[in-house]
């Protein structure tokens, strides 16, 4: 960032002139506001000045500077400081002023609840991949992105066929060779987490090899019937067994309205329900990606809405389904700040003119924050410019991992607005 240099220069206090013209008394004072890194403040001269001159009549031209200053008519006025009319150096703005408080990356759980049904090997667009294709590639991507940071398990459904009886290959009867095998004694279509087929909890790097591997099994995306309330059930103990530390997202992907209900099962549940419980007692969020069938099924929505995420997803495109897929990771992953209290290195000067920025996790999105956010919330700079501190409900955000960073700048004057931090 640039600053600025102010000189005052020449100014008469006495204006008395003797008979032959000249000063009878005068005192000049020079006097260097701010610097930058450049030379000494120049001092125009101001020998022999008109006699009996007023106060601030002598044009003071400093430097190109970054004034802050924005919206004054072209050109100065006498005795005011005369904003600059260049552009502003490359480097205005990436001042880094460091900071002691500890950033800590929680690590984030995934649960996928996958339909693996027969529509799923259609094409998502003419002449393009699947829709299997396309999800198992943007799922891939997403937990890549944040490996290190993730523990992902999976339930795919069905499978087990939903409709036939028991053994045999097939969904129907006499369906589709090479197929899911029909439910053992008619029981549930989908298996426990820790059953076959499944892929339990464990280390993003060790899910992805399982992810792999599971597709290359002949009977992926050839199951029969779309039992998501049985996945659901699954869910909900593969939740209550894990021992998982950090935040839980559940993240539901389907092309279609769900169907194969457990009639007569004990100990089920609406996906609704589930969803909604999870949310309650346990801060779970369940997010529902509808592929291309899935289009108008509002039951997909109400799980959303019940499980704390608005509305479901109905990505365009295989790109676009992969990059919801990396937000919702990301937000899983949380970045917390220790305390609130920040120390500045170096100190910010002038603190006034001082902006705090924030990135908020998965969405990404770069705002400034108000000093008062919130009439409980907000931040304050302390005179000297060492000391920032977050308060009220903007503290609580910070440490529970709602921003990915927190960052102080100074505005340049060439650079655009950014949205203000809305509060939560």
């Amino acid at each position: 960032m640039r600053m600025f240099r102010w000189a005052v220069v020449g100014v008469c206090v006495i204006g008395c002139a003797d008979a032959s013209g000249t000063t009878a008394s005068r005192r000049a004072a020079s006097k260097e506001v701010a610097a930058g890194s450049g030379g000494p403040a120049q001092v125009l001269p101001n020998a022999n000045p008109p006699s009996a001159m007023p106060l601030g009549v002598l044009s003071v031209q400093p430097p190109a500077v970054d004034s802050g200053i924005v919206g004054l008519p072209q050109g100065c006025e006498v005795g005011k400081f005369c904003p600059p009319q260049d552009p502003d150096a490359p480097h205005c703005g990436t001042l880094t002023l460091t900071s002691d408080v500890e950033v800590k990356r929680v690590p984030g759980n995934l649960l996928l609840v996958f339909d693996q049904s027969l529509s799923m090997s259609e094409p998502w667009m003419v002449g393009g991949a699947t829709k299997l294709q396309a999800a198992q590639t943007a799922i891939a991507n997403a937990i890549t992105s944040l490996q290190d940071s993730l523990n992902v398990g999976a339930l795919f459904f069905p499978t087990y066929a939903c409709a036939g009886g028991p053994g045999g290959l097939g969904g129907l009867p006499g369906g589709l060779p090479g197929g899911l095998p029909g439910r053992p004694g008619g029981g549930m279509s989908v298996a426990p987490i820790d059953g076959q087929g499944q892929i339990p909890f464990q280390p993003a790097p060790m899910f992805l090899q399982a992810w792999t591997q599971h597709w290359a099994d002949a009977a992926a995306a050839l199951g029969v019937g779309t039992p998501m309330q049985e996945a659901f059930d699954r869910a909900d103990s593969a939740l209550a067994n894990a021992q998982l530390a950090g935040s839980v997202a559940v993240v539901a992907v389907t092309d279609g309205a769900p169907n194969c209900l457990p009639l007569g099962a004990a100990g089920t549940d609406t996906e609704v329900n589930r969803a909604a419980k999870w949310l309650t007692d346990k801060n779970i969020k369940t997010y529902v990606v509808g592929l291309p069938g899935a289009a108008g099924v509002q039951l997909l929505n109400d799980v959303a809405k019940s499980g704390g995420t608005t509305e479901y997803i109905l990505p365009d495109n295989p790109a676009a389904l992969e990059a919801k897929l990396k937000e919702l990771v990301q937000e899983t992953v949380k970045t917390t700040f220790d305390h609130c209290s920040i120390k500045l290195s170096p100190a910010a000067d002038p603190p006034d003119s001082l902006q705090m920025i924030v990135v908020e996790a998965g969405s990404q999105i770069k705002s400034q924050v108000p000093r008062m956010l919130t009439p409980t919330g907000g931040w304050t700079i302390s005179q000297d410019g060492v000391y920032v501190e977050i308060t009220g409900d903007l503290c609580s955000d910070a440490m529970a991992g709602r921003f990915n960073s927190i960052s102080f700048q100074y505005k340049c004057k060439d650079t655009p607005e950014l949205p203000v931090l809305q509060p939560s």
